[in-house]
């Protein structure tokens, strides 16, 4: 997959580097690209999981409201059947 931000960052280091880019910078590009990888890499995946929380947590919370309110209903509509 190529992205866009990494062919532009090593076109402005190919050019300021007046020719050819040395080994030593070829080097510290891939190092710091691989941090911005691993960097949003990990934000995406704790993005995913407080999404994951938010839903469970939602879905939780209505679920035992709505057993609640069949609980209730079982309880009134059964002393309805015993009067």
């Amino acid at each position: 997959m190529d992205d866009p931000f990494e062919s532009q960052l090593r076109q402005l280091m190919r050019e300021d580097a007046s020719g050819q880019p040395s080994s030593e910078d070829d080097k510290r590009l891939e190092r710091v690209l691989h941090r911005a990888h691993i960097h949003s890499g990990l934000f995406d995946l704790l993005k995913l999981f407080v999404s994951w929380g938010w839903v469970i947590g939602e879905g939780g919370g209505r679920g035992l409201r709505q057993a609640a309110a069949a609980r209730r209903e079982r309880r009134t509509s059964s002393t309805d059947l015993n009067s």
